[in-house]
């Protein structure tokens, strides 16, 4: 459910055409990471994103390349994504290391999600506690891909998501 509104806003956000935008409102650029809000329907969501600051291998077309974390429905959970300009291989795994932690994304298309939801906690932690996090991916054509994302900033950019939170349930 939350992934679906989820996709549907980041395909919205990334779309050409003006009128399918969701028309996020930027609530900052914190060194590498993003924080924005949108609205659908009744309910406000808030975001933060970065790209890559790193893409392996560089001899491959990867596309718009972005991770994700967002509120969840009830605004006290938060969900990270990541999407890329390919599909990855069917059923297969995202592999996501900072320092001495990994994490697993299941994979459809070319978005991924956390494979247990109830690591999501562990995982901001780590965001916020690293340094660099480090995605390792297989696309449909059999490649492998590595994305390096700085975490410079992402404590101050995920501060906005718990702001967003609070607001939404004062509201």
């Amino acid at each position: 459910m939350i992934r679906t509104a989820f996709s549907a806003a980041c395909l919205s956000f990334f779309a050409v055409s003006a009128a399918h935008a969701a028309n996020p409102t930027s609530l900052g650029q914190f060194s590498a990471w993003n924080a924005a809000t949108f609205a659908k329907g009744d309910t406000q969501y808030c975001f933060i994103m970065s790209r890559p600051s790193a893409e392996e291998p560089s001899s491959l077309r990867h596309g718009e390349v972005v991770f994700f974390v967002q509120t969840g429905q009830s605004g006290s959970e938060t969900e990270s994504s990541f999407q890329t300009g390919y599909n990855f291989a069917k059923d297969s795994t995202v592999t996501i290391t900072i320092g001495d932690n990994n994490f697993r994304m299941l994979t459809q298309g070319s978005n991924a999600w956390l494979e247990n939801l109830a690591r999501e906690p562990a995982l901001l932690a780590a965001m916020r506690a690293g340094q660099d996090m480090v995605l390792e991916a297989q696309s449909a054509r059999g490649n492998t891909t590595t994305y390096t994302f700085s975490l410079t900033g992402v404590t101050a950019a995920s501060r906005m998501l718990a702001r967003c939170n609070s607001d939404a349930t004062q509201s």
